[in-house]
C-alpha cells in the first residue's frame, strides 16, 4: 500500500527532490509507477478523460493546493496519458506554480517548450514515470547500452520509448547517445555526460548516408559499426574514435531511434 507524507514534500521545490522523497517512502514501489495512486494521495480527487484537440492536459485546483482535479487527453497512446497526468500532478505538487489552473497544450508537454513551469512539470513527469533511484539499478544490472534494454524499461514502467531512451541515457555511465529521426531527418539527440564526443549531425540535418540507420527497416538488436566521423566531429589536438556502434529502432509513420556508443 503506497503512502505520502505531504508534510515532508511541502519544501521541496527541485522536481528530481520531490520524486526521490516520493519513492523514499514507498520502497517498495511497483512498476510500471502508479501515477494515478500517487496523485490522488496527494489531494487529486478526481482524474478523467477528455476529448479535446487543444490540449494535452488541465489541471484545477483549489487556491491552497490541497483538491484538485486533473483531464487528460483520452485520444492519446496509454503512455503519453500517463506522462500528461504526471505533468499536471507537478503543477499541482511543485510550490512555485502558484496558478491554480493549467491548460497545457501539446507543446508544453514536450521537449519544445520554452516556459519554465512547463519544463520543470516535464521534468517532475519524466522522474516520476522513471525514478533514477529504480532506473539506475536497472542499468547498474544491464550494463553496457543496447536498444532491447530501453524497450525492457518502456514495457516494464508503461513510458513511450523516446521518453525512455532519454531517460537511459541521461543516467548511463557509459558514453551512449540517442538521435531521433524522422524521414530520415534528425529530430533532436541526447548524449550521456560520458559520451564526451561532439556530434555532427544538428536538428534538421539527414541521417549519414551510410549508415544503418537510413534503412526503412531495422534489426534493434544488431550492432553496425560505422567510421567515427559520420557520426562524429573531429577536434584538432584530440584522441578520436576510429568506429562508432549503432542500432535502430523502427517506429511508425517514419519515426526512429538510434543508439550510438563507442570505444
Amino acid at each position: 500500500m503506497l503512502k505520502l507524507d505531504l508534510i515532508e514534500l511541502a519544501d521541496l521545490v527541485h522536481p528530481e527532490k520531490l520524486v526521490d522523497e516520493i519513492i523514499k517512502q514507498n520502497p517498495g514501489i511497483p512498476t510500471p509507477i502508479p501515477v494515478e495512486e500517487i496523485a490522488r494521495l496527494a489531494g487529486i480527487t478526481k482524474i478523467q478523460p477528455l476529448t479535446s484537440d487543444g490540449f494535452e492536459g488541465t489541471l484545477i485546483a483549489n487556491a491552497e493546493k490541497s483538491d484538485g482535479e486533473i483531464f487528460y487527453n483520452s485520444t492519446r497512446p496509454r503512455s503519453r496519458q500517463r506522462f500528461t497526468i504526471g505533468h499536471e500532478l507537478g503543477h499541482f505538487l511543485l510550490p512555485w506554480h502558484r496558478q491554480t489552473t493549467f491548460q497545457c497544450t501539446t507543446e508544453d508537454i514536450s521537449a519544445r517548450t520554452n516556459n519554465d513551469w512547463e519544463i520543470q512539470a516535464n521534468q517532475f513527469s519524466a522522474e516520476l514515470l522513471l525514478p533514477r533511484l529504480l532506473i539506475c539499478q536497472r542499468l547498474q544490472k544491464y550494463g553496457s547500452p543496447e536498444m532491447s534494454h530501453i524497450q525492457k524499461l518502456a514495457e516494464d514502467f508503461e513510458t513511450s520509448i523516446e521518453a525512455t531512451a532519454r531517460r537511459f541515457v541521461e543516467l548511463s555511465e557509459y558514453p551512449c547517445a540517442v538521435v531521433f529521426s524522422k524521414d530520415n531527418f534528425v529530430r533532436y539527440n541526447v548524449k550521456s555526460e560520458y559520451f564526451e564526443e561532439q556530434l555532427s549531425v544538428w536538428k534538421g540535418d539527414i541521417l549519414p548516408n551510410p549508415s544503418m540507420s537510413r534503412q526503412a527497416t531495422s534489426n534493434p538488436d544488431e550492432w553496425h559499426e560505422i567510421e567515427a566521423y559520420w557520426w562524429l566531429k573531429e577536434r584538432k589536438g584530440h584522441d578520436f574514435p576510429e568506429s562508432v556502434y549503432e542500432q535502430t529502432l523502427c517506429q511508425e509513420i517514419g519515426y526512429k531511434v538510434t543508439l550510438l556508443t563507442y570505444e
